[in-house]
């Protein structure tokens, strides 16, 4: 019996499991923006914190309404890699103390001419001795305040939070005066100088830690956008959504969906219609924004091996599409094509293919997307059971460290073998995990190696339904 209040110490055989993100549902986003940070990729979690953070919706860029749309379909998390040109900069302000030298440095959170709209002020702190950060809009509404700060690096310590500014110390080691807020300068985007390699430092953003899901640059269909996603997620444990052009003419979609070979790309089209920003209006979306919405909708009760597609494809925001409805045979066409339909159909919008971008005669194995997502929340999930046996003792080839690592593996599987993931009668004709001693040979121990194979017969899916009817005769027998 346990005593309380009181300390226990108990003694366990394993380590505390490792948690890394497993989440598929996330979208990783690269696009232009307002403001906001361009040197790290910030996670957003509802519309109103894109605009706090990145501003507010911009002619240039198609990434709001994106965002927006990706939201209003399911989506929950979005990561955002903001691109900004090669000589972006940040506009500044310098806090001085009481003899004027500069005490700290103000800039703001991420380059444009946005900055010249942000007041940054002093304000005495209620405790003797203490200051506040104000910063406020070009009309002096208070956007944010710090509580009480003792010292300058409190003051750098509370920005680090902030949607707006970064401080650092300036040449003085004295506190700032009470000022009045004034406004930053203005710095500048440098958007007219993007090009490809900035779209690629965006992508590179998405560091590999922060776990699995989709990657899109929404609304670029060149080659080279194709390719960078492609490169991105094949390397990121990744799989990426790419919009197609907006464009009714079938050559131009074969085009550019045979510009890119990947088991981890699917590509989409034609382009969707959202509710405008004012009443009897429209908007046109790329397809990406929609497809990695409803896959943060379904995932969680389909799994990532389900087609978003079908009946598991329905849209709850896109109200039309940009392109009039192809035929049975130019769908078939552009299917075959791997470009993905997203139909008007049964009243409403839903996505009506679910190809990825490899050639089906070579690669058969993978044309179905819905494995690479499945083999993208494989690999994450038993990463993470991988990661829970880093540094253990093994003791040997038949040792328990060896069959807890068996075991952990089975066990995942077993999850999705119940889920309907797998194709197979019973466990055994879904999966087999090995890690006998023809995988951890002697040789393989004595280097300080683990090893397992996880072999899976991936559940596919029905891409055609035939149904034969047969009359016969009242008189004759069924």
């Amino acid at each position: 019996m346990t005593s309380r209040p009181g300390v226990a110490v108990i003694l366990q055989e394993l380590p505390t499991p490792v948690t890394l993100p497993t989440d598929t549902g996330i979208w990783f986003a690269a696009g232009t923006t307002e403001r906001g940070p361009s040197t790290q990729a910030t996670l957003i979690q509802s519309l109103d914190q894109f605009v706090t953070v990145f501003g507010t919706r911009q002619s240039y860029s198609v990434l709001y309404d994106a965002v927006e749309t990706f939201f209003r379909e399911g989506g929950n998390q979005c990561y955002i890699g903001r691109v900004v040109g090669p000589a972006a900069t940040s506009g500044t302000k310098n806090l001085l103390d009481a003899g004027a030298a500069i005490s700290l440095v103000v800039t703001a959170n991420g380059p444009g001419a946005w900055s010249s709209g942000i007041k940054v002020g002093v304000v005495t702190g209620v405790a003797s001795g203490t200051f506040q950060i104000q910063v406020t809009d070009a009309n002096s509404v208070i956007l944010e305040q710090s509580s009480d700060l003792g010292d300058q690096g409190s003051a750098v310590a509370w920005s680090r939070y902030s949607s707006y500014i970064r401080i650092a110390l300036g040449a003085s080691a004295n506190v700032p005066v009470a000022v009045a807020p004034s406004a930053l300068s203005a710095g500048a985007d440098d958007r007219a100088a993007i090009t490809d390699t900035q779209w690629a430092n965006a992508l590179a953003l998405f560091l590999p830690d922060l776990g699995p899901g989709q990657v899109s640059e929404p609304g670029r269909t060149s080659s080279t956008a194709y390719s960078q996603v492609k490169a991105h997620v094949e390397a990121s444990n990744r799989v990426g959504i790419l919009d197609l052009p907006d464009s009714p003419t079938i050559a131009t979609l074969q085009t550019a969906a045979s510009g890119i070979t990947s088991r981890f790309t699917a590509a989409f089209a034609p382009w969707c219609v959202v509710p405008g920003l004012t009443t009897g209006t429209t908007r046109s979306v790329p397809p990406c924004a929609y497809i990695a919405g409803m896959l943060a909708r379904n995932d969680p009760s389909l799994g990532t091996n389900q087609p978003a597609a079908g009946n598991y494809g329905v849209a709850q925001y896109v109200i039309d599409l940009t392109q009039a409805d192809w035929s049975d045979a130019n769908r078939t066409t552009l299917n075959n094509s791997n470009c993905n339909v997203i139909r008007r159909m049964l009243g409403g919008i839903r996505n009506y293919g679910w190809r990825s971008n490899v050639n089906a005669v070579s690669d058969a194995n993978w044309v179905d997307f819905g494995n690479a997502r499945f083999y993208m929340e494989l690999s994450a999930e038993l990463d993470q059971v991988g990661e829970n046996f880093i540094f253990s003792q093994i003791d040997g080839q038949n040792g328990s460290v060896i069959n807890a690592f068996h075991d952990s593996l089975t066990g995942v599987m077993l999850d999705h073998f119940i889920a309907g993931e797998l194709f197979g009668g019973a466990p055994y004709e879904a999966f087999r995990v090995d890690t006998g001693p023809g995988v951890n040979t002697l040789a393989r121990l004595a280097n300080n190696e683990l090893h397992a194979v996880v072999t899976v017969k991936m559940a596919p899916f029905a891409e055609y339904v035939e149904i034969a009817v047969v009359k016969r005769m009242v008189t004759q027998p069924l």
